[in-house]
């Protein structure tokens, strides 16, 4: 029995889209959004204009309905009209319905004329914020608001880095993302909601930002997660990993008319053992240690001294073993002294900062049949790694089983359904068998691999999966939603302390959403 059996009603949600597929959700930027309600009142609480908002792609409208008078015909033409009419209505209806059940996934031909429109009874949530210069990383910040929100609206914590067209125009950017209200409903007319919902439509999200002036690009930024100690880092494309802490900034939100101090807008902290080659690859360890990685394969170990954050320690000794960039770090979440990394030369490695020599423990010389672009360890079964790559393909580890007796190794699990690079993987903290993932095909999906279809179930999915040509597609029946509107989508992370919420950054901005289907 599957965990989650609703099969065609997920597939009719995956794309999360609207059947038929006719009316443009469109930004002013004349590109295609992810979301039909936006907040047309954010406020910039700094006077930063520069920052961005929530958009709304309704803006004022007001429509007119329209009013259509008949006259009678004297010699009774009326009911042959009508009864005329009402057969033209059904053989419509009857059209539009089957429409409705053809399911649109990426990569399906558009008629002339068509476009596509979001769907938000396929979202519990969606906001999208625009930004003047892309964040292509950021990080949630832990908050005290509780774990295991549920109500709306919610407010989240986060930290992007830009890269900017300058070298010094580039920021760090700290960001209070508040009133953010259930979106469900934004379709449906007052009278088709419940009473406990409406005013979802009216309600308008909120943006407060503190900026940092950051020199250089910022490649990737990692929050130490923990409330009490807030650090941040960032690493810079000068070859610079630089560590901040952001409490000032954090208490600003909270008091309003607080001046942040000229000493919180400086690094505690500038890692310099990479020298000036940059990279991407960098993890914290929930007791302050931070690992880097470069694109010249080497891979080093800052610590902190105490536990005020003041003071670090940046290790000259590299971690050797990859022959080419290391493109991303994560530690063990139950061994603290172990630490996973993948690369560029196609290979995923275990390491533990106890080994004096540096070198690896375990190895996999063939991940995937390119670059290993970004992983992730389960936190709940700390015995699963993700792995994505360049080439579209992501799967799924289990280090139990690391190799056979003849030393070869087999993915637990191995999906090709993207059709560009993996851009960024992450498991849900929540539930141990999903599974967020982005391409740079500009798709988003989430991926329950618990779900097993028996013989029934699997001709069902088949059959639900019906193109617009009437042609069957291949879908996996483990595939739960697949999030669309972003352009070159570059990083996604779970809000660990709201279950299903995920945000995304890429090129044309920030997306922040809960689906139906997590």
């Amino acid at each position: 029995m599957s965990k989650r059996q609703n099969t065609v009603e997920t597939a009719s949600t995956v794309a999360g889209v609207e059947q038929p597929k006719y009316v443009a959700v469109t930004g002013a930027t004349g590109e295609n959004q992810p979301s039909k309600r936006r907040g047309k009142n954010a406020m910039d609480v700094d006077g930063d204009a520069d920052m961005g908002g929530f958009e709304d792609a309704y803006e004022d409208e007001i429509e007119e309905e329209d009013i259509v008078e008949r006259e009678e015909d004297s010699d009774g033409m009326e009911l042959e009209d009508e009864a005329e009419e009402e057969e033209e209505e059904d053989e419509e209806d009857e059209m539009t319905a089957e429409k409705k059940r053809q399911v649109y996934l990426p990569g399906d031909q558009l008629d002339e004329g068509e476009t596509l429109q979001v769907d938000n009874s396929a979202y519990h949530m969606l906001h999208s914020m625009s930004v003047q210069w892309p964040c292509l990383s950021f990080d949630f910040v832990p908050d005290n608001l509780g774990l295991g929100r549920a109500a709306f609206p919610h407010t989240m914590y986060a930290v992007g880095g830009t890269q900017a067209d300058r070298s010094y125009r580039n920021q760090l950017i700290i960001m209070k993302w508040g009133q953010l209200h259930r979106t469900i409903n934004d379709d449906k007319d007052d009278e088709d909601k419940d009473d406990d919902n409406i005013n979802d439509l009216d309600e308008d999200p909120i943006l407060e930002s503190k900026i940092i002036r950051h020199q250089g690009g910022v490649n990737r930024i990692r929050v130490l997660q923990s409330y009490q100690s807030p650090l941040t880092a960032t690493w810079a494309d000068t070859g610079k990993v630089h560590i901040w802490d952001i409490g000032k900034q954090l208490e600003a939100f909270e008091t309003p008319g607080t001046q942040v101090p000229q000493s919180a807008l400086q690094p505690l902290f500038t890692v310099a053992s990479h020298g000036s080659i940059e990279g991407y690859a960098m993890d914290w360890n929930l007791d302050g240690r931070l690992l880097s990685g470069d694109c010249s394969s080497n891979i080093y170990l800052t610590t902190r001294r105490n536990d005020t954050g003041a003071s670090f320690v940046a290790d000259r000794n590299a971690f050797r073993g990859h022959t080419s960039s290391v493109e991303d770090i994560q530690w063990s979440p139950d061994e603290a002294s172990v630490f996973a990394s993948c690369s560029a030369d196609q290979s995923i490695k275990i390491w533990d900062v106890r080994v004096k020599n540096r070198r690896f423990a375990l190895d996999l010389p063939n991940a995937h049949d390119s670059d290993v672009n970004v992983i992730s360890w389960n936190k709940k079964s700390c015995y699963l790694l993700a792995s994505g790559a360049d080439n579209g393909d992501f799967k799924v580890w289990d280090m139990r089983k690391w190799s056979d007796p003849n030393g070869r190794s087999t993915p637990a699990a191995s999906f090709s359904w993207h059709k560009k690079a993996i851009t960024s993987i992450e498991w849900c903290p929540t539930d141990e068998s999903v599974l967020a993932v982005s391409g740079a095909d500009d798709q988003l999906t989430l991926w329950d691999l618990a779900v097993e279809l028996d013989a029934e179930e699997e001709a069902r999915h088949r059959d639900a999966m019906i193109g617009p040509d009437g042609a069957k597609r291949e879908v996996p029946a483990q595939l739960l939603f697949i999030h669309q509107g972003q352009n070159v989508i570059k990083e996604l992370h779970w809000h660990s302390q709201i279950p299903g919420m995920l945000a995304s950054t890429a090129l044309s901005g920030f997306n922040m959403f809960k689906t139906i289907s997590v």
